[in-house]
């Protein structure tokens, strides 16, 4: 059986608190990530709401952006962000989930998601790395090399005709 979905004001006094947590968290990089996960993949997906959904998810990586000083402040956070957020939302509303194993396992997957845009968008917005663009190659180019290394170990000798 499936709980029902917190109402709107509820869920904006969820993200407002969680938002409110992540800017006193800046002494605290190690706990901002989980902050800000809670808030992108778990809080601020709801069906049905898109302009919601990109408020609090936009909100989430700005103030995310803003509070680290490592990261350049350019919207490759939020970007990224409002992008898993919105396909979260899609997938809610198209496939509610029925059984707490199914949500987690969704949960995992955005994550995994939301880890590459992250990563990419923040790459991307900063410019050119200090390294070159190497990495981007290998990063591309490593599942293609594992693939055909797989497949070669795996082939089967062709048949012979009499």
């Amino acid at each position: 059986m499936r709980s029902a979905a917190p109402s709107a004001f509820r869920q904006a006094l969820l993200c407002a608190a969680v938002l409110g947590l992540l800017v006193l968290a800046a002494p605290f990089p190690r706990l901002q990530p989980v902050l800000h996960v809670l808030l992108v993949l778990a809080l601020a997906p709801r069906p049905g709401s898109p302009l919601f959904t990109v408020l609090w998810a936009a909100a989430g990586g700005w103030v995310l952006e803003a509070s680290l000083r490592l990261t350049p402040r350019l919207g490759g956070t939020a970007w990224a962000d409002l992008t898993v957020a919105l396909f979260a939302a899609w997938m809610a509303g198209r496939w509610p989930l029925e059984t707490l194993k199914g949500w987690l396992a969704r949960l995992a997957s955005l994550l995994v998601l939301h880890t590459l845009l992250v990563h990419g968008a923040v790459r991307l917005a900063s410019g050119a790395h200090p390294w070159g663009w190497d990495w981007l190659w290998t990063g591309l180019t490593l599942p293609l090399w594992g693939w055909a290394a797989w497949r070669l170990t795996h082939l089967q000798p062709a048949p012979r005709g009499r």
